[in-house]
């Protein structure tokens, strides 16, 4: 009995905390689970929050980009329907965004695109079990066009910006037409101040200006006014002076890219080859405002009219139509400003190039342009001004400069 009395004794214990074990496990695993319920559910959350903010910057970029493009004024509506576009484009939750979830805001004094997306009844799995059947998820980003001092895929022409020429305007309309010989410092009332962009001081004679607004349409910021970019003719009245053709040597880009036609390697800094494909495709190479670059001299009329004729190629039914301010036929159809026609040239000052002959050249802007077609080798080469363009480089670098590069600033 006493055998007995021992082995119930000692037998309890052992069940008990076997018992009291399983419930510990229990409440373990339920915690475990718990838990692992929540960080599937904060992963969710995390991962909707990442594809909000994804779609938030590109939007405010897009946005912004049409201050690269436009005048502040005119950007935006432009600036407000890309922001919108490139809302759209992106997925939240593997699902599209609606535009009720998008608000956009533009402020077109600092070039700035505000976005903000905010959904507030993202789902959630497990957490529903503690309440929690929904969390608002949202996301905001601002990107601005920032002054720059250098950019990139300039063609190889270079054009004198435009001054108020005192005695050769001589139907006062203060644009150089074809049959006035303007020369920049032969009276004392000839005059020049580049643009600076929105608000500036109304004597300012840039191109962009208004400074021919009610004078010669178009009277707005010379939008669409016909420039020619490249002359042929040594004679020709806009040219700077006899023998300068408008040309300039962009610095050798090994890595670029080779014209379809005529071939052209960039090796060779100072060859027509070089130089034809400079026009046709885009030399990467930064060009800095304010830096000297060679001129190129002669008047390169074959090696222009092979890479001006692959250009237009590239979009051959395009064409400038007063009457709306904007380019038709393009196969680009509306996206008509992402056309290969749509170039990038530089503005140098008058008085910049003295005489003929090899010299430097320094730029103090950046022109953007829709090339107009070239009807014969001889004829000179014309575009449409546009506006200014986007740059490369650290931004802010460039104090007053109207070249911008973007930039998210939140």
């Amino acid at each position: 009995m006493r055998h007995l009395s021992f082995t119930r004794s000692a037998t309890r214990p052992v069940q008990g905390e076997r018992g009291a074990t399983l419930v510990f496990v229990a409440v373990s695993i339920g915690a475990l689970f718990g838990f692992m319920a929540l960080a599937i559910d904060l992963g969710m959350m995390f991962v909707a929050r990442e594809d909000a903010q994804r779609a938030a910057d590109a939007a405010a970029l897009a946005g912004a980009s049409a201050f690269l493009e436009f005048s502040a004024a005119d950007a935006v509506t432009p600036a407000h329907d890309r922001a919108m576009e490139y809302a759209l484009r992106n997925t939240f939750q593997n699902g599209p965004i609606d535009s009720s979830e998008v608000t956009i805001r533009i402020v077109p004094e600092s070039s700035k695109v505000a976005v903000n997306i905010y959904r507030d009844s993202v789902p959630t799995l497990f957490a529903r079990t503690l309440g929690m059947r929904w969390v608002p998820i949202g996301a905001y980003a601002e990107a601005e066009a920032v002054e720059a001092g250098a950019a990139r895929c300039l063609k190889p022409f270079a054009v004198p910006d435009l001054w108020n020429d005192a005695n050769g305007d001589t139907n006062g309309n203060r644009v150089w037409d074809g049959n006035e010989q303007w020369t920049y410092g032969d009276s004392p009332g000839d005059s020049y101040t580049p643009f600076s962009g929105p608000g500036g001081s109304p004597t300012e004679t840039g191109y962009g200006s208004s400074w021919r607004d009610g004078f010669a349409p178009p009277s707005v910021g010379d939008y669409g006014r016909q420039i020619k970019i490249k002359v042929t003719d040594p004679q020709d009245v806009q040219a700077p002076s006899p023998g300068i053709f408008l040309p300039w040597r962009l610095p050798p880009d090994n890595d670029g890219e080779t014209c379809a036609h005529g071939g052209g390697s960039g090796s060779n800094a100072a060859g027509a080859a070089t130089y034809r494909n400079n026009i046709c495709t885009c030399n990467t190479s930064d060009i800095e405002l304010g830096r000297e670059y060679d001129i190129q001299p002669g008047d390169m009329v074959g090696p222009t009219w092979q890479g001006v004729g692959e250009l237009i190629d590239s979009d051959p039914n395009a064409v400038w139509d007063d009457a709306t301010q904007s380019v038709r036929n393009s196969t680009l159809g509306s996206n008509w400003m992402a056309s290969p026609r749509v170039i990038k040239i530089g503005l140098f000052a008058p008085g910049e190039l003295v005489g003929s002959g090899m010299q430097t050249i320094r730029f103090n802007n950046f022109a953007l342009m829709f090339l107009e077609s070239q009807p014969r080798m001889r004829d000179p080469v014309t575009g449409r001004f546009l506006y200014y363009v986007n740059g490369t480089g650290t931004p802010g670098e460039t104090t007053g400069s109207l070249v911008k590069t973007l930039k998210l600033v939140k």
